[in-house]
């Protein structure tokens, strides 16, 4: 494992422990799914790790301008900074000292790079045990934003029948 890999593995792990020192989170032991005797630490509250993200997102968020101000203090040009923010340098676009002051003092972070952003995202089903692919909350039915739930999953007829009374005034759901 790379020490960038290390450190990466290192942040989810800090993320948790804020869960659970900043948001009451507890941790237990879950099973990894297909490795039997495997577990991995979990939080009895996935919105505390969430919500302890979120800190951690800002508080790096800080830090990145903090240090990036102590590099212009250090003589170091803002093209200098978007090439460590590995901002590309794209010809009849802003140039990377640009795109990082937008990004660090603007506060408009660069759009994903392309083939980066999910178009759905995979999760299991703690009811079903289904895997689902879930597209996000845009589309009215909800076998339009999810799909893998298994057909008795109580979780998806219960949403069927919440979008039944909703969209179709079915008042007998």
């Amino acid at each position: 494992m790379s020490r960038r890999e290390q450190a990466a593995w290192r942040t989810r792990e800090l993320v948790r422990h804020v869960a659970v020192i900043a948001f009451a989170a507890v941790e237990h032991q879950e099973p990894i799914e297909g490795f039997h005797g495997l577990s991995r630490p979990a939080l009895d509250d996935p919105l505390t790790g969430v919500r302890a993200g979120r800190l951690v997102s800002d508080m790096a968020t800080a830090a990145l301008r903090d240090w990036a101000l102590r590099a212009r203090g250090g003589g170091r040009s803002w093209d200098a900074v978007g090439q460590a923010l590995d901002l590309p340098a794209e010809p009849g676009r802003s140039t990377r000292g640009e795109a990082a002051w937008e990004w660090l003092m603007e506060h408009r972070p660069p759009p994903p790079a392309v083939g980066s952003q999910l178009a759905s995202a995979v999760w299991t089903c703690t009811t079903c045990r289904g895997r689902v692919r879930d597209s996000g909350p845009y589309a009215s039915h909800p076998d339009d934003r999810e799909t893998g739930h298994l057909d008795d999953c109580a979780r998806r007829a219960a949403a069927l029948d919440v979008w039944r009374h909703d969209v179709e005034g079915d008042t007998d759901a």
